[in-house]
């Protein structure tokens, strides 16, 4: 790692290790871990030494920096001068530790350690919870001699992350008194696994609520595609005199943008305005999203043009709304811009520039832009990337390429890039390329899709090969499957209603 020159440490040298502390604290409370490092090195330059006060803030600094070498110096510094034993510093190397996803030696410290308080056991638990360990976690639970609210929060939260609810909901229904924080990590173990009516259940239960009640049940809305669901809970939010922040704005936005309401999301943008939540780097990204996926690219744009702060996230965005909208050498022009005000693309920008060449017919430019993704940029491309590429080269009609670059991949083709690859060869009626496809999406796996089928069946009938189109179509009905319906949602009055091709429609 890297670190800055610096630049703040007082010119007068401070006498005590007490000092020192002060500053290494408040920068950490900062948030700034590479100074908090730098002030211990010159610390030691003095010939200060550190204390069991300033160990705990070193090797937090070091696991917020994902430093692993930092935290093995760290490390061997306190065990030369006998603050391995200390319990505040042994709890903060196995934080550390923890943080580093290395578990094992987490424990191999906290096995050592002569006196374990409640910090402690919880730290452990935490270790195991956050890397998805929970049946080690629940050992250590039962063997933990006393438990607090924390204990069994983490506990609650661990099987929430890896979808067991009804473990979660076991633990819950053991808490006594439960805190906000218990309700909430379990609206987030039913939301995880889309069981959104009971975490509607526990909101309505729940003596008191936070902005992160509101937010956790928008995303998990969100999660399982409950559009309405997620705009209806923001309204009842504000009724209940909850203030939204920039998570709720970006999560309601997003919520628009998918049912692509364009009445709603500049409502939602009027607030945001209101209430100074505009200027916020996320909501400015979501709303330029928001407006491009509501058909209104010029809103989009002058949102963009007056945002004050353009991190990579909002040219992102702003990239692939004109993407979206067939602007394919606006997008380039932007990636211009970008590269000019000395911001770095990253994997989501060349997405997104990849999609608006495919889009565009650009393929001289498509390819340019792949090619420069290594080797100026050092971004390895991953399956998207190349789903973008077969894309480009099927839609302008180069079968050829889109095969040979399939066969070149380093990575396994999915579906979808087959899919893709298939659906051009029907709109050229190019059977040989066809019929490969074919055969390697059937080598993937014996259950096709409605979709696939109905593909399999299109390809032939727009070669005139009508006997083996309609022998494709015998197969799917045979085997059950049946074609997904399209859909529609339109919204009248405030209210979204959705329509199912050939059926009714429902709110």
């Amino acid at each position: 790692m890297a670190l800055p020159v610096c630049n703040f440490i007082p010119l007068t040298p401070l006498p005590d290790p007490q000092s020192w502390n002060r500053i290494i604290k408040k920068q950490l409370q900062k948030g700034d871990a590479e100074h908090t490092i730098l002030t211990y090195i010159k610390m030691q330059e003095i010939g200060c030494r550190a204390d069991n006060y300033t160990f705990p803030f070193l090797f937090k600094a070091a696991g917020i920096l994902s430093s692993s070498c930092i935290g093995y110096a760290l490390h061997g510094q306190t065990i030369k001068t006998g603050f391995n034993n200390h319990i505040f510093v042994q709890t903060a190397i196995l934080n550390m530790y923890a943080s580093f996803e290395r578990v094992d030696i987490a424990h191999k410290v906290f096995d050592i350690m002569h006196v374990k308080d409640m910090v402690a056991w919880n730290s452990m638990l935490d270790a195991y919870a956050s890397s998805g360990l929970m049946d080690y976690a629940m050992e250590l639970f039962d063997l933990m001699p006393l438990k607090d609210i924390s204990s069994f929060n983490i506990m609650i939260s661990g099987y929430a992350k890896i979808g067991r609810k009804v473990s979660a909901r076991s633990i819950f229904d053991k808490v006594a008194v439960k805190d906000i924080v218990s309700w909430n990590s379990m609206i987030v173990a039913c939301s995880n696994i889309g069981d959104m009516v009971e975490a509607r259940i526990l909101l309505d239960e729940m003596p008191k609520k936070n902005v992160i009640t509101w937010n956790t049940m928008i995303s998990g809305y969100l999660r399982n595609q409950l559009y309405t669901e997620a705009i209806a809970l923001f309204d009842e939010m504000k009724d209940e005199d909850c203030k939204p922040d920039y998570l709720t704005l970006t999560g309601v936005l997003s919520a628009c943008a998918h049912l692509g309401s364009l009445k709603l999301g500049t409502t939602i943008h009027i607030y945001a305005k209101t209430h100074g939540l505009d200027s916020n780097a996320h909501v400015t990204t979501a709303l330029i999203d928001m407006y491009a996926k509501c058909g209104s690219i010029q809103n989009s744009l002058e949102v963009f043009y007056k945002s004050q702060i353009k991190d990579i996230y909002c040219w992102n965005a702003i990239i692939s709304g004109v993407s979206l909208h067939g602007y394919g050498y606006a997008a380039l022009e932007f990636f211009e811009s970008m590269t000019r005000n000395h911001m770095r693309p990253d994997d989501i920008t060349f997405i997104g520039l990849l999609s608006a060449c495919s889009h565009s017919g650009l393929v001289q430019e498509g390819c340019q832009l792949f090619n420069c993704m290594q080797k100026d940029f050092g971004i390895t491309p991953k399956i998207e990337h190349y789903g973008c590429m077969v894309d480009l080269f099927s839609r302008a009609g180069f079968l050829d390429c889109a095969f040979q670059l399939i066969d070149a991949m380093p990575l396994e083709p999915g579906s979808t890039i087959l899919g893709a690859l298939l659906n051009a060869c029907v709109i050229h009626q190019d059977l040989e390329y066809g019929e490969k496809i074919m055969k390697l999406l059937t080598a993937r796996t014996a259950d096709l899709s409605d979709g696939e089928f109905m593909m399999f069946s299109n390809l032939y009938a727009s070669c005139g090969l009508w006997e083996e189109a309609n022998r494709w179509r015998t197969i799917m009905n045979d085997s059950g499957i049946v074609k997904t319906s399209g859909s529609s949602i339109v919204e009248v009055n405030g209210r979204f209603n959705k329509f199912l091709a050939g059926g009714a429609g429902s709110d």
